[in-house]
């Protein structure tokens, strides 16, 4: 009885949020063709080629967990966001 009371009271995601986690995962979507117009695949050795091909990783799990922490800890869920907009904005300059 007690496990389905706690269901129903889970935190519902604001509209907001889901928009922007929504906008968040579309540079993911063309990390792809980042990679075959960028230079770096070429250059062997090089850490920014690293960079480039596992930051689609980051960027999910970042979206994953701030989805996650919405409900109880908002502005957890908004730093993580901001910070990966502003590592998205640091990539598309490396």
């Amino acid at each position: 009885m007690e496990e389905n009371n706690n269901l129903n009271n889970k935190p519902r995601i604001p509209l907001w949020f889901g928009i922007a986690a929504a906008v968040s995962f579309i540079p993911v979507l063309c990390w792809p063709w980042m990679i075959t117009s960028s230079n770096l695949l070429e250059e062997p050795g090089d850490i920014s080629k690293l960079l480039l091909i596992t930051f689609p990783v980051y960027a999910v799990v970042s979206i994953y967990l701030a989805y996650r922490t919405i409900g109880t800890r908002t502005y957890l869920a908004v730093i993580l966001l901001i910070l990966l907009w502003l590592s998205f904005a640091a990539m598309w300059f490396l």
